[in-house]
């Protein structure tokens, strides 16, 4: 996106009103939003005689927490799709290894079969053009 296409939201966050700028659709700015009143009244309730700027930073802790938990995860779930290629490569190798190869002499016997048809087509339609 360009500067032009970044957008401003307004979002409450913690009963402040704050201007959210960047590329992110309206509805990911709403859900954003939500999530993180949601986080912090959670933190609220859990450490209600935390400042709120430690819950903020405690908030920002559990995010990068989970953040890493997902790329983690996003790693592992792309390591097993790197295995999978290459098994699923190695059966393609391996299937390409138990075709039969054709050999000169069934080579020779198709070419035989196919020129035979092709005579006996012709000799049919020389017949009927009498």
């Amino acid at each position: 996106m360009t500067k032009q296409q970044r957008r401003q939201y307004k979002a409450i966050i913690a009963g402040k009103t704050y201007i959210i700028s960047g590329e992110a659709s309206l509805p990911h700015f709403k859900s954003t939003e939500e999530l993180l009143n949601k986080q912090i009244k959670q933190i609220k309730v859990v450490a209600p005689k935390l400042s709120q700027l430690d819950q903020a930073i405690l908030l920002t802790f559990n995010s990068i927490s989970d953040q890493l938990y997902k790329q983690a995860e996003i790693d592992e779930l792309r390591e097993k799709i790197d295995e999978m290629q290459a098994e699923i490569n190695l059966l393609q190798s391996q299937k390409e290894r138990l075709k039969p190869k054709k050999s000169a002499v069934s080579s020779i016997i198709a070419t035989a079969k196919q020129e035979s048809r092709t005579r006996a087509s012709n000799k049919i339609f020389k017949e009927t053009d009498k």
